[in-house]
């Protein structure tokens, strides 16, 4: 049984297109995708793909139109409060999770407190070490600490409840990239110990470095998914070529998004990346078949 799976997923939401009118934007089509434990899972996309979308399901920030998650084989929305027990999560700007007001000792012990959790502090200095950062950083409060530093603080925090599954949406985005193997290291550091990690990110570099798997998302349509060496050494959709020959910017501020009426309606049958690629035949009009190519996922026609 997989750790983690998503059975046809979409996530549809209305957006006006003029006085009293409406139309569906499905952020993310009927997505399948499974995680397993231990594993360090690469969600790839440019901005408006639909990973960070598909990264709230996963955390119940938001509910699925269509299909389902399930964690451990049961149904996410089945689970109870122990649900935030198994799952935790880092966010790319750490500074909007984390309370101004409050300590860093305060910032850990708050999920302990809430989940009734004992011999606090014995976590949280076990886990403000495990971040790479010393007892002195209890008393600090986060302006007083630096970008990596508050990600390190994140870090800890998401670890203290110990997980089965960590997800991280673009944890290092807004970090120099000096500190960014530092983060991905901390996160092959809890792979190790056997927490699965949904690395949800636009840095290919990032990819190359840690994950196990890679899934590569356009315009909320899973279009490859398999191993790192298949993804990115040997890519087969016409798009994670793309991806990989026009790598992004690596800070944010320097990539254009796409507007909203780029990415939003197209028919459900019809290829995402249709108007782009070179290898578009008449029937990517019609149909997206899913095919499986020396073990891994394609949605594509030209196999």
């Amino acid at each position: 049984m997989s750790l983690l799976s998503l059975e046809r997923v979409s996530k549809a939401y209305k957006v006006s297109v003029g006085l009293f009118r409406t139309k569906s934007f499905f952020a993310l089509q009927n997505v399948s995708l499974r995680m397993e434990r231990g594993e360090l899972l690469a969600l790839v996309g440019e901005s408006g793909s639909g990973k960070t979308t598909l990264g709230k399901l996963v955390l119940r920030l938001e509910k699925p139109t269509e299909g389902r998650v399930l964690f451990e084989g049961k149904d996410i929305w089945s689970y109870r409060r122990e649900y935030t027990r198994k799952v935790s999560a880092v966010f790319q700007d750490p500074s909007s999770s984390l309370n101004p007001r409050m300590t860093v000792r305060e910032i850990l012990e708050e999920p302990l407190r809430v989940h009734g959790v004992k011999n606090r502090e014995e976590k949280i200095l076990s886990a403000l070490k495990e971040a790479g950062l010393g007892e002195e950083f209890l008393e600090r409060r986060p302006l007083q600490l630096s970008g990596g530093q508050k990600q390190r603080v994140a870090i800890a925090r998401a670890m203290l409840l110990e997980p089965k599954l960590l997800v991280a949406d673009e944890p290092t985005a807004s970090l120099d990239a000096s500190l960014r193997k530092d983060i991905l290291d901390l996160f092959l550091k809890m792979k190790a110990k056997g927490v699965s990690v949904l690395l949800i990110t636009h840095d290919v570099r990032s990819v190359q470095y840690c994950a196990d798997r890679v899934a590569v998302l356009y315009r909320g349509r899973l279009l490859e998914w398999g191993t790192k060496e298949q993804v990115l050494k040997n890519p087969l959709h016409p798009y994670t070529r793309y991806l990989i020959q026009n790598l992004p910017a690596e800070h944010p501020s320097q990539r254009k998004s796409p507007e909203i009426t780029d990415i939003l309606f197209y028919s459900e049958a019809v290829c995402p990346f249709y108007h782009l690629c070179q290898e578009r035949k008449e029937e990517c009009l019609s149909q997206l078949r899913e095919v499986y190519v020396d073990g891994r996922l394609v949605s594509c026609n030209i196999y």
